[in-house]
């Protein structure tokens, strides 16, 4: 069986790079959209009906609706990661950009310390694991470009291994994530607005 935490110590370059692809994207999204707000209509086409959706459920169909969103996302940015690693990177380089667009609309209207009493308490647990499946899926894309060069590389293995990991360890964490954002995050977002 895979040890999840050594396996996470050898993707360090490859969350290196997710990381600084993540941040970068969110910079581009909040200054492209101050520089030109209506290109956020773009950005967020189809959130407003998804939001519309999700206001309409139970808290528990909320959180399981959260947490299969970011599951299987996730997975497919492993899965796919196949492809040379390119799905993983435009998945990283997108939700940043978005995260980004979110964060300049929500600032103007509500200030900072929301957007950051919003995310903080389920997004340090959430986005690490997506970035984490996300390297992942860059570290079997650089695999395959190995073995097409020639050199040998436990393609297999290293897909099992990281199977293994996503489902150990990912997906309790995203499962963990979903509960906080459905149940903890509005009392915290509550709390700050004087709404409780």
């Amino acid at each position: 069986m895979c040890n999840v935490r050594n396996y996470i110590s050898g993707l360090i370059p490859e969350i290196s790079l997710v990381v600084v692809l993540f941040i970068l994207s969110g910079i581009a999204g909040y200054f492209y959209t101050a520089l030109n707000p209506a290109s956020s209509d773009i950005a967020l086409e189809g959130l407003e009906g998804l939001v519309e959706l999700i206001m309409s459920m139970t808290p528990l169909e909320i959180m399981l609706f959260i947490f299969f969103n970011n599951a299987i996302k996730s997975l497919m940015a492993f899965v796919l990661g196949l492809a040379f690693g390119l799905i993983p990177l435009l998945f990283v380089v997108s939700n940043g950009y978005i995260l980004g667009v979110v964060t300049y609309l929500e600032s103007q209207e509500n200030g900072f310390a929301y957007i950051f009493l919003g995310i903080l308490p389920h997004g340090i647990i959430e986005l690490p694991m997506i970035l984490i499946s996300a390297a992942m899926g860059v570290r079997m894309g650089i695999n395959v470009l190995k073995a097409l060069a020639g050199r040998y590389v436990d393609i297999k293995g290293e897909f099992k291994k990281g199977i293994n990991v996503f489902f150990r360890f990912i997906m309790p964490m995203l499962l963990l994530a979903a509960g906080i954002e459905t149940f903890i995050t509005p009392v915290v977002i509550g709390l700050y607005t004087g709404t409780i």
